[in-house]
């Protein structure tokens, strides 16, 4: 396998509560709790580059800035030469703390912005530092680092769609990911409330199309919509995807576990005990790839790039 890329979910502890948080631990206590100490992280990840070179790591969470010893991972990570991305609420990263993670290594981050409407922000996060977000974007930007905004479309926000892109674009952000609402984690317990319609995303996608073509500003489909239930050619200034998990993306989870993807609850097995390749060669992902296939799959000409789009999402 070639240059796999990893998502490390480094700590399950966040400072936000949600409505939509596809952590697969949320609202599930059998899933197992806790999280690796440094010496422990450094075990993992020796053991791990003996057998693979991953060519980027992102450490995410929960909210990876509530993890003490960050900076010390990040450190470990550069000297063996692994790019290091950060994917954060962004409400706890000041200037001081931005400056550090840049100075250690990082070139990439990633924050997530649901809203600009601070009454539809809070209420979907469930918290009232939308304006830390916001100075954290305009920060990471001021000192030049790279930098994806992540916008979660579901039925409460899908109409602020329009304003997050102005912001972004103003914002000199790189690029904007839009990602469906996932049925995972929290998630599953308001999807009456998220889950928004295929008429409503298509509303988002054609807004979306059109703000990119006039700015000339990427914006990337990153949870994979089927081009089978929403034709791609419509939106020709879109960037879509198709589903690299249990292919080319993995996840580890805050004990060092290994998943097919972030949205997906089912452990592999520990990275502690048995090697990458004996985990990523199990029957259960070739299950998963399989999951949310139609009949036509098999002769579609598209199947390679969409694989089936995402197991996580359902919009009849």
């Amino acid at each position: 396998m070639k240059n796999p890329y990893f998502i490390y979910e480094i700590t399950p502890r966040c400072n936000s509560n949600c409505l939509y948080c596809y952590n697969i631990w949320k609202e599930n206590s059998s899933y197992p709790h806790g999280e690796l100490r440094i010496v422990q992280i450094k075990e993992l990840f020796t053991k791990l580059f003996s057998e693979v070179i991953p060519k980027r790591i992102t450490i995410a969470g929960g909210e990876p800035l509530m993890y003490s010893d960050l900076f010390e991972v990040i450190s470990f990570l550069r000297s063996q030469n692994i790019m290091v991305s950060i994917a954060t609420n962004g409400t706890l990263l000041s200037e001081g703390i931005l400056k550090k993670l840049i100075a250690s290594g990082v070139d990439y981050f990633e924050i997530s912005l649901v809203s600009l409407n601070s009454k539809t922000y809070e209420r979907l996060s469930r918290n009232n530092k939308l304006p830390q977000a916001k100075k954290a974007i305009l920060n990471i930007k001021k000192y030049k680092a790279r930098l994806a905004v992540s916008f979660v479309i579901n039925k409460l926000n899908f109409e602020n769609i329009e304003d997050v892109i102005d912001f972004c674009y103003a914002s000199s952000v790189d690029v904007l990911a839009l990602n469906r609402f996932a049925l995972g984690g929290r998630g599953l317990k308001y999807k009456s409330l998220l889950q928004i319609s295929n008429f409503e995303l298509k509303t988002v996608l054609k807004i979306a199309n059109q703000k990119s073509k006039e700015y000339n500003f990427p914006i990337n489909i990153t949870i994979p919509i089927e081009n089978c239930l929403i034709n791609h050619n419509e939106y020709p200034f879109l960037n879509f995807g198709g589903c690299e998990c249990g292919r080319r993306k993995w996840v580890i989870d805050p004990l060092g576990n290994l998943r097919i993807c972030e949205q997906n609850p089912h452990i592999l097995g520990s990275l502690f005990k048995k090697s990458f390749y004996e985990l990523s060669g199990l029957d259960k992902i070739h299950e998963f790839k399989k999951d949310n296939l139609r009949d036509s799959c098999n002769s579609c000409k598209l199947f390679d790039f969409c694989r089936g789009g995402c197991r996580y999402t359902r919009y009849n």
